[in-house]
């Protein structure tokens, strides 16, 4: 679908992911994997509110506040988890680096997915 602003001089492709203005590519999410996420989401829960923040001239900001406020609290989430976790603090106590990345990128991975489902597609 494509929501367009002001005679087709803003649009947000959510097919190829990306905002034109001017008829140019001005701000590309298809390698975002939370805006991809959000996009979707919003598409098929709330159109009217891509339209309206379109038409406003401000989804390119909508998005990227919506992206901003979920890296925030994945990152909030896993500081948690790393702090809280004793299997953690025992690999760190042992300076066993190889469990300790493995389990900050386990809680990365779990922290993204917690913060998708609480501040992104809400």
């Amino acid at each position: 679908m494509i929501y367009k602003h002001d005679y087709q001089r803003m649009a947000l492709d959510t097919d190829r992911m990306m905002i034109t203005q001017c008829g140019n590519d001005y701000h590309d999410y298809s390698n975002d994997k939370l805006a991809r996420i959000y996009i979707k989401w919003a598409e098929e829960h709330c159109p009217e509110r891509l339209q309206a923040e379109t038409d406003k001239g401000r989804i390119y900001i909508h998005i990227d506040e919506r992206i901003t406020e979920c890296e925030k609290e994945k990152w909030k989430i896993w500081s948690k988890m790393r702090d809280t976790d004793p299997e953690y603090a025992l690999a760190m106590k042992n300076a066993d680096t190889s469990k300790v990345w493995q389990l900050e990128n386990l809680f990365e991975l779990q922290a993204e997915e917690i913060a998708i489902q609480t501040c992104l597609v809400m």
